[in-house]
């Protein structure tokens, strides 16, 4: 308005350009005449006072910070540690204060190392892609086949009747390199230490071939289901695996590295 006023025009026009009244345009330009603000920094601000001061603000959101998850039970942590009865209507307007919301949680897994991935991208990232074999698990129920974003108009929720049974549980075990996936387990149930060392012992042992083989003849091979890992360096003699905890057994390290001398990674 008070742009609008140093242009030159009118405060019936500053009234339509901004959708109010003629009387607060003369009430704003006042202020900004007296003020030099188009607020009276005098009056009384209204709405109630802000139950929280700056050490409990910061302990919020330290709290946030240390599980982002937690909720309702911010409420008990203000009694028990700062002796203090917050409603959660507070809580909720701090969060939005401090332009937080309340999200869907993408989940990572737990047994994901940062670290070991960098040092591995650091040392090894020089490894052809031909040397890799990469071994990894994956489940199928009657579940997976179910979206979890559909459309719907809007102001108006998407309801779908759907099973809530997973019913069959189906895991598979593959070994996938550069040419392709060379071996594969398909099992009902799910995959534990003594499933994965004998997928390994029975599809992906130690077989040596020089790494001039015939390519047909390795088709061959595969198709006739002869499992094989060469040591290293060579073809498939690198085998990487992410940082589940089965992946630690000492069973599993001692058959990939010390019977059939492959590089053995986890990331």
């Amino acid at each position: 308005m008070v742009l609008h006023q140093e242009q030159g025009k009118t405060p019936q026009e500053i009234a339509t350009l901004a959708g109010c009244s003629i009387h607060a345009v003369y009430y704003i330009l006042s202020f900004d005449c007296d003020y030099g603000t188009t607020r009276n920094p005098f009056s009384q601000a209204v709405g109630q006072l802000c139950s929280l001061d700056v050490g409990d603000m910061n302990y919020l959101i330290s709290l946030i910070a240390a599980n982002p998850k937690v909720y309702l039970e911010l409420q008990e942590e203000f009694y028990v540690t700062r002796n203090a009865d917050i409603l959660i209507a507070t809580i909720s307007q701090a969060l939005w204060h401090w332009e937080m919301s309340n999200k869907h949680v993408a989940s990572a897994a737990l047994e994901r190392n940062e670290l070991l991935q960098a040092i591995w991208q650091g040392e090894d990232s020089d490894i052809p892609p031909e040397y890799c074999v990469w071994l990894d698990e994956a489940s199928v129920n009657d579940k997976t086949k179910q979206r979890q974003n559909r459309w719907s108009p809007v102001r108006q929720a998407c309801v779908c009747q759907e099973t809530f049974i997973h019913g069959q549980h189906y895991s598979v075990l593959p070994a996938l390199t550069s040419k392709g996936i060379i071996a594969l387990n398909i099992f009902e149930g799910a995959v534990n230490k003594e499933r994965f060392i004998q997928f390994i012992n029975e599809q992906v042992v130690s077989c040596p071939i020089s790494s001039n083989v015939n390519m047909s003849w390795l088709r061959l091979v595969i198709l006739m289901e002869a499992p094989w890992l060469n040591p290293y360096p060579a073809p498939w003699s690198v085998v990487i695996m992410d940082n589940c905890g089965i992946h630690h057994d000492e069973d599993i390290q001692q058959v990939i590295e010390d019977e059939c001398g492959v590089c053995y990674f986890r990331m």
